[in-house]
C-alpha cells in the first residue's frame, strides 16, 4: 500500500496542475490532450496535456475519477531513477491513468468512474515510456500480467466494490444528525 505521504504528493500534483489553465478545459481540448499522451507521452507537449486531463477530471460534472493506492499502486515504488526524473514519470503515468478513465466516461456519456480503462492506458503509456527511460513497475507489471491472462476488468470491479464497501462502512459510523 502506498504511503500517505506519496499518495498526498500525487494529489498535490493534481491539485497544482489546476494553476496552470485560467478557464477550465472542453471535452474537445481534454480529448486533444489525452491525443497527445497517446501519441507521444515523453514530447514537449505531454506535460501541458497532463495538466488539461487533470483539470478537466477535477472541475467537470461530466467525469468522476477515483484516486487512491488501489488505483494508483505504482506511485510508491523505487524505480532507481533520479527523484526529480521519477516523480515526472510517475505524474505522467498518474496522467495517463486519469485520460483513461475520463476518455471512456467522454465516449460512453456516462460519469461512471472506469478504472479498468485507466489501467489500460496506464499501462499502454508505462510500455512506450519505459522503453525510453529504462525502469520497471513491479505494480503495473502485475496489472499487464492479469491484462495478459483476461482477469484485469474483475481486479477492477474488486477494487469498485472493496472501495463501495469501505465507504458503506464508513457512512454506518457516522453519528445520524
Amino acid at each position: 500500500m502506498p504511503k500517505l505521504s506519496t499518495l498526498a504528493a500525487a494529489l498535490a500534483f493534481l491539485a497544482l496542475a489546476g494553476l496552470g489553465l485560467a478557464a477550465a478545459p472542453t471535452k474537445h481540448e481534454v480529448l486533444r490532450a489525452i491525443s497527445i499522451i497517446e501519441k507521444n507521452v515523453s514530447g514537449p507537449e505531454a506535460a501541458e496535456a497532463a495538466k488539461t486531463i487533470v483539470i478537466y477530471a477535477q472541475v467537470s460534472d461530466d467525469v468522476m475519477v477515483d484516486i487512491g493506492p488501489e488505483q494508483l499502486p505504482w506511485l510508491d515504488e523505487d524505480w532507481g531513477l533520479d527523484k526529480e526524473h521519477e516523480q515526472s514519470c510517475k505524474s505522467l503515468l498518474l496522467a495517463a491513468f486519469v485520460a483513461g478513465d475520463v476518455r471512456s466516461q467522454i465516449k460512453n456519456d456516462k460519469a461512471e468512474d472506469d478504472t479498468y480503462s485507466g489501467w489500460i492506458f496506464a499501462i499502454d503509456t508505462y510500455n512506450r515510456l519505459k522503453a525510453k527511460e529504462h525502469f520497471t513497475s513491479e505494480s503495473i507489471d502485475s496489472l499487464s500480467k492479469m491484462r495478459a491472462s483476461g482477469t484485469l476488468l474483475q481486479h477492477a470491479r474488486e477494487v469498485r466494490a472493496k472501495e463501495e464497501q469501505e465507504e458503506g462502512s464508513e457512512d454506518a459510523k457516522k453519528p445520524m444528525a
